[in-house]
């Protein structure tokens, strides 16, 4: 049981389960930063419930029923990367809980004339997949 004053929050991540044969490294980075927000929220005396990257709609429906059974307060939900509705709506749905979702950015905006010029689909999605990391942006107000 909970100390009934510590927050009990809900973390995972979105992706698309597709991706990962697509773009060599990428989940394994996705995981990375998702481990970074943990961190983050770990650090204001919270109890994380932290059910990694949910990627396609079995997951999904797994994760609303974990959270409910862990009794989360909130959830965080980390846009780490597109995802289809039917690997979010399950877990939200199904939890019955307030939802933060985080769509973080390590810079204000993406070197466009330097991105242009990669010519290269598959590293122009790595970087895009990359850059939306800022974890600065973490702030738990009580």
């Amino acid at each position: 049981m909970k100390p009934y004053n510590q927050l009990n929050i809900g973390l995972f991540g979105i992706g698309l389960d597709t991706y990962w044969p697509q773009f060599e490294g990428l989940k394994d980075r996705l995981e990375g930063y998702l481990t970074e927000v943990h961190h983050k929220l770990a650090n204001h005396d919270a109890n994380i419930v932290n059910l990694g990257l949910i990627d396609n709609p079995h997951k999904a429906f797994d994760a609303g029923h974990q959270f409910r059974q862990a009794d989360v307060d909130i959830i965080f939900l980390h846009v780490t990367t597109y995802a289809l509705s039917s690997t979010v709506l399950p877990v939200v749905q199904r939890a019955k809980v307030p939802v933060i979702i985080l769509n973080l950015a390590p810079e204000e905006a993406i070197d466009y004339e330097w991105f242009n010029k990669l010519n290269d689909r598959t590293r122009m999605m790595t970087v895009l997949n990359s850059f939306s990391r800022n974890l600065k942006l973490i702030r738990i107000v009580r």
